[in-house]
């Protein structure tokens, strides 16, 4: 994949029938060195495959749950391979394996319908040192269904405690969560008393 190191060898020994015909037979130990061009990638030879995918640990999960996805590459690498995700973060392969796990944020739990998906693909992947890959493709997307959590909301009602005869009564309406916590960011509602 990428760059090849070079192929070097040395005479270490010598065996054989003949070996002991010669008066003095001197072993030249110096390395020679082979460079390995790698194949340039033509059609019908597009070089060595590396395929990185990205994969939902689980169909779905509720709202206030963080999913889990598994990063993959489909062969061990020599090196650490770093991948950015379609979110911007980046999982690192390490060096002879051959996945690694993200876990991505809750989408958060709220009073609100909100169900979803999240959907998480990949955008690159890097070797660490800089190595460059022959055939590298890039798996799609992989997704989680994001079900909607049942949080109770509380209307309560208050009103002036007290007025004078012919006075006027002011109800307020109060949306509060379960922890009496206030309920904003929601359009106009109509109550009818």
């Amino acid at each position: 994949v990428g760059t090849n190191d070079p192929v070097i060898k040395s005479i270490a020994t010598v065996e054989g029938a003949d070996v002991g015909k010669f008066e003095q037979l001197t072993l030249d130990k110096t390395p020679v060195s082979t460079s390995v061009t790698d194949e340039p990638g033509t059609p019908g030879n597009e070089g060595d495959l590396v395929k990185v995918t990205i994969t939902a640990d689980q169909t779905s999960v509720a709202e206030n749950v963080k999913p889990t996805f598994t990063v993959h590459v489909n062969q061990p690498l020599a090196h650490d391979l770093v991948v950015t995700l379609s979110n911007n973060a980046q999982v690192t392969i390490k060096a002879g394996e051959t996945s690694a796990p993200y876990t991505h944020d809750a989408q958060g739990d709220d009073v609100y319908n909100d169900a979803g998906q999240i959907s998480l693909g990949i955008t690159s992947a890097v070797d660490v040192d800089g190595r460059t890959f022959e055939n590298l493709q890039l798996g799609g997307n992989a997704s989680v269904q994001v079900t909607d959590t049942t949080d109770e909301v509380v209307a309560k009602l208050t009103a002036t405690p007290s007025v004078t005869e012919g006075g006027e009564i002011t109800y307020t309406i109060t949306l509060t969560n379960k922890d009496g916590l206030p309920i904003n960011n929601h359009s106009a509602l109509t109550f009818t008393l």
